[in-house]
Protein backbone atom coordinates (compact mmCIF):
# COMPACT_ATOMS: atom_id res chain seq x y z
CA UNK A 1 0.00 0.00 0.00
CA UNK A 2 1.27 3.45 -0.96
CA UNK A 3 1.04 5.67 2.12
CA UNK A 4 1.38 9.47 2.34
CA UNK A 5 2.56 10.79 5.72
CA UNK A 6 1.52 14.43 6.11
CA UNK A 7 3.44 16.64 8.56
CA UNK A 8 2.75 20.27 9.43
CA UNK A 9 4.16 22.66 11.98
CA UNK A 10 3.62 26.33 12.81
CA UNK A 11 5.79 28.49 15.06
CA UNK A 12 3.45 27.95 18.01
CA UNK A 13 3.36 24.18 17.37
CA UNK A 14 7.16 23.95 17.71
CA UNK A 15 6.93 25.57 21.14
CA UNK A 16 4.30 23.02 22.14
CA UNK A 17 6.47 20.07 21.03
CA UNK A 18 5.07 19.27 17.57
CA UNK A 19 8.34 19.66 15.64
CA UNK A 20 8.66 18.15 12.17
CA UNK A 21 11.39 15.76 13.33
CA UNK A 22 9.18 14.44 16.12
CA UNK A 23 6.22 13.92 13.77
CA UNK A 24 8.42 12.24 11.17
CA UNK A 25 9.91 9.79 13.67
CA UNK A 26 6.54 8.77 15.10
CA UNK A 27 4.84 8.39 11.69
CA UNK A 28 7.76 6.35 10.35
CA UNK A 29 7.60 4.05 13.38
CA UNK A 30 3.82 3.70 12.97
CA UNK A 31 4.13 2.76 9.29
CA UNK A 32 6.78 0.14 10.02
CA UNK A 33 4.67 -1.30 12.84
CA UNK A 34 1.78 -1.70 10.39
CA UNK A 35 4.05 -3.38 7.87
CA UNK A 36 3.89 -0.54 5.34
CA UNK A 37 7.18 -0.09 3.56
CA UNK A 38 6.08 2.25 0.76
CA UNK A 39 5.54 5.58 2.52
CA UNK A 40 6.36 9.17 1.49
CA UNK A 41 6.50 12.35 3.59
CA UNK A 42 4.68 15.58 2.69
CA UNK A 43 5.74 18.48 4.90
CA UNK A 44 4.71 22.09 5.54
CA UNK A 45 7.15 24.00 7.75
CA UNK A 46 5.87 27.13 9.53
CA UNK A 47 2.48 26.99 7.80
CA UNK A 48 -0.81 27.94 9.46
CA UNK A 49 -3.74 25.52 9.62
CA UNK A 50 -6.24 28.25 8.74
CA UNK A 51 -6.29 27.37 5.03
CA UNK A 52 -5.18 24.66 2.59
CA UNK A 53 -2.92 26.88 0.49
CA UNK A 54 0.32 25.25 1.63
CA UNK A 55 3.07 23.78 -0.60
CA UNK A 56 3.07 20.33 0.98
CA UNK A 57 -0.73 20.13 1.06
CA UNK A 58 -1.04 21.21 -2.59
CA UNK A 59 1.46 18.49 -3.58
CA UNK A 60 -0.42 15.89 -1.49
CA UNK A 61 -3.78 16.76 -3.10
CA UNK A 62 -2.24 16.64 -6.58
CA UNK A 63 -0.78 13.16 -5.99
CA UNK A 64 -4.07 11.89 -4.53
CA UNK A 65 -5.90 13.07 -7.66
CA UNK A 66 -3.22 11.45 -9.83
CA UNK A 67 -3.95 8.10 -8.07
CA UNK A 68 -0.40 7.83 -6.66
CA UNK A 69 -1.59 7.33 -3.07
CA UNK A 70 -3.74 4.68 -1.34
CA UNK A 71 -3.82 6.13 2.20
CA UNK A 72 -3.00 9.35 4.05
CA UNK A 73 -1.83 9.32 7.65
CA UNK A 74 -1.21 12.14 10.15
CA UNK A 75 -0.01 12.23 13.75
CA UNK A 76 -3.14 14.15 14.81
CA UNK A 77 -6.18 15.42 12.92
CA UNK A 78 -5.28 19.07 13.57
CA UNK A 79 -2.07 18.55 11.52
CA UNK A 80 -4.36 18.27 8.49
CA UNK A 81 -6.37 21.39 9.35
CA UNK A 82 -7.97 23.13 12.32
CA UNK A 83 -11.00 24.16 10.29
CA UNK A 84 -13.90 21.73 10.19
CA UNK A 85 -14.91 22.84 6.68
CA UNK A 86 -11.43 22.10 5.29
CA UNK A 87 -11.26 18.71 7.01
CA UNK A 88 -14.61 17.65 5.54
CA UNK A 89 -13.57 18.95 2.10
CA UNK A 90 -10.38 16.85 2.14
CA UNK A 91 -12.17 13.75 3.41
CA UNK A 92 -15.18 13.83 1.08
CA UNK A 93 -14.06 15.71 -2.04
CA UNK A 94 -10.41 14.65 -2.20
CA UNK A 95 -9.66 11.43 -0.30
CA UNK A 96 -12.95 9.52 -0.49
CA UNK A 97 -13.62 10.68 -4.05
CA UNK A 98 -10.29 9.15 -5.13
CA UNK A 99 -10.59 5.99 -3.02
CA UNK A 100 -7.94 7.06 -0.49
CA UNK A 101 -8.23 6.04 3.19
CA UNK A 102 -7.39 8.54 5.93
CA UNK A 103 -6.17 7.71 9.44
CA UNK A 104 -4.47 9.18 12.50
CA UNK A 105 -1.54 7.56 14.29
CA UNK A 106 -2.73 8.72 17.72
CA UNK A 107 -6.53 8.95 17.41
CA UNK A 108 -9.02 6.06 17.27
CA UNK A 109 -10.49 6.39 13.80
CA UNK A 110 -10.00 5.15 10.29
CA UNK A 111 -12.14 6.39 7.39
CA UNK A 112 -12.14 2.91 5.94
CA UNK A 113 -14.84 2.09 8.54
CA UNK A 114 -18.27 3.76 9.16
CA UNK A 115 -17.43 4.36 12.84
CA UNK A 116 -14.18 6.04 11.84
CA UNK A 117 -16.01 8.44 9.51
CA UNK A 118 -18.41 9.43 12.31
CA UNK A 119 -15.57 9.88 14.79
CA UNK A 120 -13.59 12.15 12.53
CA UNK A 121 -16.47 14.63 12.28
CA UNK A 122 -16.55 14.96 16.07
CA UNK A 123 -12.77 15.45 16.28
CA UNK A 124 -12.89 18.07 13.52
CA UNK A 125 -15.37 20.11 15.58
CA UNK A 126 -13.03 20.06 18.59
CA UNK A 127 -10.02 20.90 16.40
CA UNK A 128 -11.78 24.03 15.15
CA UNK A 129 -12.89 24.90 18.68
CA UNK A 130 -9.27 24.73 19.84
CA UNK A 131 -8.19 26.93 16.92
CA UNK A 132 -10.88 29.52 17.67
CA UNK A 133 -9.82 29.64 21.32
CA UNK A 134 -6.17 30.13 20.30
CA UNK A 135 -7.18 32.98 17.99
CA UNK A 136 -9.31 34.59 20.71
CA UNK A 137 -6.49 34.43 23.24
CA UNK A 138 -3.94 35.73 20.72
CA UNK A 139 -6.11 38.62 19.52
CA UNK A 140 -7.14 39.54 23.06
CA UNK A 141 -3.54 39.61 24.24
CA UNK A 142 -2.47 41.61 21.21
CA UNK A 143 -5.20 44.20 21.73
CA UNK A 144 -4.31 44.50 25.42
CA UNK A 145 -0.69 45.30 24.50
CA UNK A 146 -1.78 47.84 21.86
CA UNK A 147 -4.10 49.64 24.29
CA UNK A 148 -1.17 49.92 26.67
CA UNK A 149 0.93 51.54 23.94
CA UNK A 150 3.18 48.48 23.59
CA UNK A 151 4.49 46.97 20.36
CA UNK A 152 2.24 44.09 19.31
CA UNK A 153 4.83 42.03 17.47
CA UNK A 154 5.45 41.36 13.82
CA UNK A 155 7.97 42.84 11.40
CA UNK A 156 9.38 46.19 12.56
CA UNK A 157 8.82 49.05 10.06
CA UNK A 158 11.82 50.54 8.28
CA UNK A 159 13.44 53.01 10.65
CA UNK A 160 12.93 50.79 13.70
CA UNK A 161 14.21 47.48 15.06
CA UNK A 162 12.63 44.98 17.41
CA UNK A 163 15.15 43.79 20.03
CA UNK A 164 13.06 40.68 20.71
CA UNK A 165 12.13 41.75 24.22
CA UNK A 166 10.69 44.80 25.93
CA UNK A 167 7.55 46.73 25.08
CA UNK A 168 8.70 49.19 22.41
CA UNK A 169 10.56 49.38 19.11
CA UNK A 170 13.99 50.98 18.98
CA UNK A 171 14.91 53.71 16.48
CA UNK A 172 17.64 52.95 13.93
CA UNK A 173 19.27 56.40 13.53
CA UNK A 174 20.45 56.12 9.91
CA UNK A 175 17.12 54.66 8.72
CA UNK A 176 15.15 57.20 10.77
CA UNK A 177 16.96 60.04 9.02
CA UNK A 178 15.96 58.52 5.68
CA UNK A 179 12.33 58.32 6.84
CA UNK A 180 12.35 62.01 7.80
CA UNK A 181 13.81 62.97 4.44
CA UNK A 182 11.22 60.86 2.58
CA UNK A 183 8.41 62.68 4.38
CA UNK A 184 10.01 66.08 3.69
CA UNK A 185 10.49 65.38 -0.02
CA UNK A 186 6.99 63.92 -0.32
CA UNK A 187 5.45 67.07 1.18
CA UNK A 188 7.49 69.12 -1.30
CA UNK A 189 5.95 67.17 -4.19
CA UNK A 190 8.39 64.35 -4.99
CA UNK A 191 6.81 61.31 -6.67
CA UNK A 192 6.69 57.84 -5.08
CA UNK A 193 9.00 56.44 -7.78
CA UNK A 194 11.48 59.28 -7.30
CA UNK A 195 11.52 58.68 -3.53
CA UNK A 196 11.91 54.92 -4.01
CA UNK A 197 14.95 55.39 -6.24
CA UNK A 198 16.53 57.83 -3.79
CA UNK A 199 15.92 55.53 -0.79
CA UNK A 200 17.17 52.46 -2.69
CA UNK A 201 20.45 54.23 -3.46
CA UNK A 202 20.89 55.02 0.24
CA UNK A 203 19.94 51.54 1.49
CA UNK A 204 20.85 48.89 -1.15
CA UNK A 205 20.13 46.05 1.28
CA UNK A 206 16.44 47.04 1.48
CA UNK A 207 13.83 46.90 -1.28
CA UNK A 208 12.01 50.11 -2.17
CA UNK A 209 9.39 50.72 -4.84
CA UNK A 210 6.47 53.13 -5.26
CA UNK A 211 4.14 50.85 -3.24
CA UNK A 212 6.60 50.57 -0.33
CA UNK A 213 6.98 54.37 -0.20
CA UNK A 214 3.21 54.93 -0.25
CA UNK A 215 2.72 52.51 2.65
CA UNK A 216 5.58 54.17 4.55
CA UNK A 217 4.01 57.62 4.13
CA UNK A 218 0.66 56.30 5.46
CA UNK A 219 2.12 54.53 8.51
CA UNK A 220 1.14 56.20 11.84
CA UNK A 221 3.95 54.35 13.65
CA UNK A 222 6.35 57.10 12.56
CA UNK A 223 4.20 59.69 14.39
CA UNK A 224 4.07 57.68 17.63
CA UNK A 225 0.79 55.86 17.01
CA UNK A 226 -0.43 52.39 16.08
CA UNK A 227 -3.22 51.34 13.71
CA UNK A 228 -5.16 48.19 14.59
CA UNK A 229 -8.46 47.09 13.06
CA UNK A 230 -9.18 50.59 11.81
CA UNK A 231 -8.56 52.28 15.19
CA UNK A 232 -5.61 54.53 16.07
CA UNK A 233 -3.91 53.99 19.44
CA UNK A 234 -1.18 56.01 21.13
CA UNK A 235 2.18 54.24 21.13
CA UNK A 236 5.02 54.28 23.63
CA UNK A 237 7.51 53.83 20.76
CA UNK A 238 9.57 56.95 20.02
CA UNK A 239 8.19 58.95 17.08
CA UNK A 240 10.50 59.61 14.12
CA UNK A 241 8.55 62.58 12.70
CA UNK A 242 6.75 65.43 14.50
CA UNK A 243 3.02 66.18 14.49
CA UNK A 244 3.26 68.95 11.88
CA UNK A 245 5.12 66.70 9.43
CA UNK A 246 2.52 63.95 9.90
CA UNK A 247 -0.35 66.43 9.38
CA UNK A 248 1.29 68.00 6.31
CA UNK A 249 1.95 64.60 4.74
CA UNK A 250 -1.72 63.68 5.27
CA UNK A 251 -2.83 66.84 3.47
CA UNK A 252 -0.42 66.20 0.59
CA UNK A 253 -1.66 62.60 0.36
CA UNK A 254 -5.26 63.84 0.20
CA UNK A 255 -4.39 66.36 -2.52
CA UNK A 256 -2.80 63.62 -4.60
CA UNK A 257 -5.75 61.30 -4.06
CA UNK A 258 -7.98 64.18 -5.20
CA UNK A 259 -6.07 64.40 -8.48
CA UNK A 260 -3.00 66.60 -7.95
CA UNK A 261 0.02 64.76 -9.39
CA UNK A 262 3.50 64.99 -7.86
CA UNK A 263 5.89 67.77 -8.79
CA UNK A 264 6.88 67.14 -12.40
CA UNK A 265 9.30 68.18 -15.09
CA UNK A 266 7.65 71.50 -15.91
CA UNK A 267 6.98 74.52 -13.71
CA UNK A 268 3.17 74.12 -13.81
CA UNK A 269 2.93 70.32 -13.99
CA UNK A 270 -0.28 69.10 -12.37
CA UNK A 271 -1.72 72.55 -11.66
CA UNK A 272 -3.44 73.26 -15.00
CA UNK A 273 -6.94 72.16 -16.01
CA UNK A 274 -8.87 72.67 -19.24
CA UNK A 275 -11.33 75.54 -18.80
CA UNK A 276 -13.70 74.09 -21.40
CA UNK A 277 -14.13 70.41 -20.49
CA UNK A 278 -12.32 70.14 -17.13
CA UNK A 279 -9.78 67.55 -18.28
CA UNK A 280 -6.16 67.66 -17.22
CA UNK A 281 -3.62 69.51 -19.33
CA UNK A 282 -0.62 67.80 -20.94
CA UNK A 283 2.60 69.02 -22.50
CA UNK A 284 3.56 68.43 -26.11
CA UNK A 285 6.64 69.42 -28.11
CA UNK A 286 6.11 70.27 -31.78
CA UNK A 287 8.83 70.28 -34.41
CA UNK A 288 9.11 72.93 -37.13
CA UNK A 289 11.41 73.24 -40.14
CA UNK A 290 12.47 76.73 -41.20
CA UNK A 291 11.48 77.33 -44.81
CA UNK A 292 14.61 79.30 -45.72
CA UNK A 293 17.54 77.82 -43.79
CA UNK A 294 16.09 74.34 -43.32
CA UNK A 295 16.89 74.26 -39.57
CA UNK A 296 14.70 72.25 -37.20
CA UNK A 297 13.09 74.14 -34.31
CA UNK A 298 11.13 72.85 -31.34
CA UNK A 299 8.37 74.58 -29.39
CA UNK A 300 6.72 73.43 -26.17
CA UNK A 301 2.92 73.65 -25.91
CA UNK A 302 0.23 72.70 -23.44
CA UNK A 303 -3.14 71.38 -24.54
CA UNK A 304 -6.21 69.57 -23.21
CA UNK A 305 -5.59 65.87 -22.67
CA UNK A 306 -8.93 65.01 -24.31
CA UNK A 307 -8.02 67.13 -27.33
CA UNK A 308 -4.66 65.42 -27.73
CA UNK A 309 -5.87 61.83 -27.53
CA UNK A 310 -9.40 62.32 -28.91
CA UNK A 311 -9.21 64.90 -31.71
CA UNK A 312 -12.17 67.30 -31.97
CA UNK A 313 -13.42 66.30 -28.49
CA UNK A 314 -12.31 69.70 -27.12
CA UNK A 315 -11.27 72.95 -28.79
CA UNK A 316 -9.16 74.55 -26.06
CA UNK A 317 -6.33 74.76 -28.58
CA UNK A 318 -2.57 74.71 -28.11
CA UNK A 319 -0.93 77.32 -25.87
CA UNK A 320 2.78 78.04 -25.81
CA UNK A 321 4.06 76.74 -22.48
CA UNK A 322 6.49 79.60 -21.92
CA UNK A 323 3.76 82.22 -22.43
CA UNK A 324 1.46 80.56 -19.89
CA UNK A 325 4.29 80.24 -17.37
CA UNK A 326 5.29 83.89 -17.85
CA UNK A 327 1.67 84.99 -17.33
CA UNK A 328 1.46 83.11 -14.03
CA UNK A 329 4.86 84.38 -12.85
CA UNK A 330 3.94 87.99 -13.67
CA UNK A 331 0.68 87.64 -11.73
CA UNK A 332 2.59 86.44 -8.68
CA UNK A 333 5.30 89.09 -9.02
CA UNK A 334 2.66 91.82 -9.25
CA UNK A 335 0.54 90.46 -6.40
CA UNK A 336 0.73 93.82 -4.61
CA UNK A 337 -1.53 95.21 -7.35
CA UNK A 338 -4.32 92.78 -6.38
CA UNK A 339 -3.53 92.34 -2.68
CA UNK A 340 -6.01 94.91 -1.30
CA UNK A 341 -8.86 93.62 -3.45
CA UNK A 342 -8.13 90.00 -2.43
CA UNK A 343 -7.99 90.92 1.27
CA UNK A 344 -11.34 92.69 1.00
CA UNK A 345 -12.89 89.60 -0.61
CA UNK A 346 -11.47 87.39 2.13
CA UNK A 347 -12.69 89.68 4.91
CA UNK A 348 -16.16 89.67 3.38
CA UNK A 349 -16.14 85.84 3.23
CA UNK A 350 -14.84 85.58 6.80
CA UNK A 351 -17.60 87.90 8.06
CA UNK A 352 -20.21 85.84 6.19
CA UNK A 353 -18.91 82.65 7.81
CA UNK A 354 -18.99 84.27 11.26
CA UNK A 355 -22.64 85.27 10.81
CA UNK A 356 -23.55 81.77 9.59
CA UNK A 357 -21.84 80.16 12.61
CA UNK A 358 -23.65 82.50 15.01
CA UNK A 359 -26.98 81.73 13.34
CA UNK A 360 -26.42 77.95 13.55
CA UNK A 361 -25.37 78.14 17.20
CA UNK A 362 -28.53 80.18 17.97
CA UNK A 363 -30.70 77.55 16.23
CA UNK A 364 -29.08 74.78 18.27
CA UNK A 365 -29.56 76.68 21.53
CA UNK A 366 -33.21 77.47 20.71
CA UNK A 367 -33.98 73.82 19.89
CA UNK A 368 -32.31 72.61 23.11
CA UNK A 369 -34.29 75.12 25.19
CA UNK A 370 -37.57 74.07 23.52
CA UNK A 371 -36.89 70.38 24.18
CA UNK A 372 -35.99 71.05 27.84
CA UNK A 373 -39.17 73.12 28.38
CA UNK A 374 -41.41 70.44 26.88
CA UNK A 375 -39.73 67.66 28.89
CA UNK A 376 -40.17 69.66 32.09
CA UNK A 377 -43.88 70.25 31.26
CA UNK A 378 -44.35 66.49 30.82
CA UNK A 379 -42.63 65.75 34.15
CA UNK A 380 -44.88 68.14 36.16
CA UNK A 381 -48.01 66.88 34.40
CA UNK A 382 -48.80 70.13 32.54
CA UNK A 383 -49.06 68.28 29.22
CA UNK A 384 -49.31 64.70 28.06
CA UNK A 385 -46.26 63.17 26.40
CA UNK A 386 -48.38 61.99 23.44
CA UNK A 387 -49.57 65.55 22.81
CA UNK A 388 -46.06 67.02 22.39
CA UNK A 389 -44.18 63.98 21.03
CA UNK A 390 -44.23 65.29 17.44
CA UNK A 391 -43.04 68.74 18.55
CA UNK A 392 -40.12 67.21 20.47
CA UNK A 393 -39.20 65.12 17.43
CA UNK A 394 -39.28 68.21 15.17
CA UNK A 395 -37.03 70.12 17.59
CA UNK A 396 -34.56 67.22 17.76
CA UNK A 397 -34.40 67.08 13.94
CA UNK A 398 -33.90 70.86 13.82
CA UNK A 399 -31.03 70.57 16.30
CA UNK A 400 -29.39 67.70 14.39
CA UNK A 401 -29.63 69.58 11.08
CA UNK A 402 -28.04 72.72 12.57
CA UNK A 403 -25.29 70.67 14.26
CA UNK A 404 -24.57 68.88 10.97
CA UNK A 405 -24.27 72.20 9.09
CA UNK A 406 -22.01 73.62 11.81
CA UNK A 407 -19.81 70.50 11.70
CA UNK A 408 -19.45 70.72 7.90
CA UNK A 409 -18.50 74.40 8.17
CA UNK A 410 -15.89 73.64 10.83
CA UNK A 411 -14.53 70.73 8.78
CA UNK A 412 -14.20 72.97 5.72
CA UNK A 413 -12.41 75.52 7.87
CA UNK A 414 -9.97 72.91 9.21
CA UNK A 415 -9.16 71.75 5.68
CA UNK A 416 -7.94 75.27 4.88
CA UNK A 417 -5.47 75.22 7.78
CA UNK A 418 -2.66 74.70 5.25
CA UNK A 419 -3.81 77.73 3.25
CA UNK A 420 -1.66 80.84 2.91
CA UNK A 421 -2.14 84.52 3.61
CA UNK A 422 -2.26 87.00 0.73
CA UNK A 423 0.74 88.79 2.23
CA UNK A 424 2.71 85.53 2.01
CA UNK A 425 2.01 85.30 -1.73
CA UNK A 426 3.08 88.92 -2.12
CA UNK A 427 6.40 88.18 -0.36
CA UNK A 428 6.99 85.24 -2.70
CA UNK A 429 6.40 87.50 -5.70
CA UNK A 430 8.98 89.96 -4.40
CA UNK A 431 11.59 87.20 -3.98
CA UNK A 432 10.62 85.03 -6.98
CA UNK A 433 13.84 85.52 -8.96
CA UNK A 434 15.93 84.38 -5.98
CA UNK A 435 14.38 80.90 -5.98
CA UNK A 436 15.76 77.94 -7.95
CA UNK A 437 13.41 76.21 -10.41
CA UNK A 438 12.84 73.30 -8.00
CA UNK A 439 12.04 75.74 -5.20
CA UNK A 440 9.64 77.60 -7.50
CA UNK A 441 7.82 74.33 -8.30
CA UNK A 442 7.46 73.56 -4.59
CA UNK A 443 6.16 77.02 -3.71
CA UNK A 444 3.64 77.03 -6.58
CA UNK A 445 2.10 73.82 -5.27
CA UNK A 446 1.73 75.55 -1.92
CA UNK A 447 0.07 78.79 -3.05
CA UNK A 448 -1.96 77.64 -6.11
CA UNK A 449 -4.87 75.18 -6.09
CA UNK A 450 -5.47 75.17 -9.85
CA UNK A 451 -4.98 77.10 -13.08
CA UNK A 452 -7.82 77.12 -15.60
CA UNK A 453 -6.54 77.28 -19.19
CA UNK A 454 -9.21 78.89 -21.39
CA UNK A 455 -9.64 79.06 -25.15
CA UNK A 456 -6.82 80.71 -27.08
CA UNK A 457 -7.03 84.48 -26.78
CA UNK A 458 -8.32 84.33 -23.18
CA UNK A 459 -6.13 84.67 -20.10
CA UNK A 460 -5.72 81.76 -17.67
CA UNK A 461 -7.56 81.94 -14.32
CA UNK A 462 -5.53 81.26 -11.16
CA UNK A 463 -7.20 79.95 -8.02
CA UNK A 464 -4.96 80.76 -5.05
CA UNK A 465 -4.86 78.62 -1.91
CA UNK A 466 -5.79 81.53 0.37
CA UNK A 467 -7.33 81.56 3.83
CA UNK A 468 -10.20 81.34 4.75
CA UNK A 469 -11.36 80.64 1.18
CA UNK A 470 -9.65 80.33 -2.22
CA UNK A 471 -9.56 83.43 -4.43
CA UNK A 472 -9.56 83.31 -8.27
CA UNK A 473 -7.86 85.96 -10.41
Amino acid sequence: MRVACYLRVSTLDQVQGYSLDMQRERLEAYCKAQGWGDFTFYMDDGESATNLDRPGMRRLIRHVEEKKIDAVIVLKLDRLSRKQKDVLYLLEDVFEKNGVAFMSATEPFNTATPLGKAMIGILAVFAQLERDMIVERTVGGKLQRIRGGKWHGGHAPFGYMWPGEGDHLEVVPDEAETVREIFRRFIDGASYSELAKWAQDRHPSHTFDAGVIKRLISRPTYAGRMLYSGTIYESGTEAIIDEKTWADSGKELKRRNDGLPPRGEYLLTGLCRCGLCGSSVVHETKQYKHKKNGKIYHKDYICCKSQKFKPYSCNMGYHQRIKVENYIINKIKNMSTYADDMKNQLRHTENDNTEIIKSLEARIKSAETGIENLMEAIQIGAVKASAVAKRIKDLEEEKEAAESSLYELEEADSETSDSVDVSFIQEIGDAWDQWTEEEQKIILRKIILSIKINHRGQDPEITFNTYPTPITL
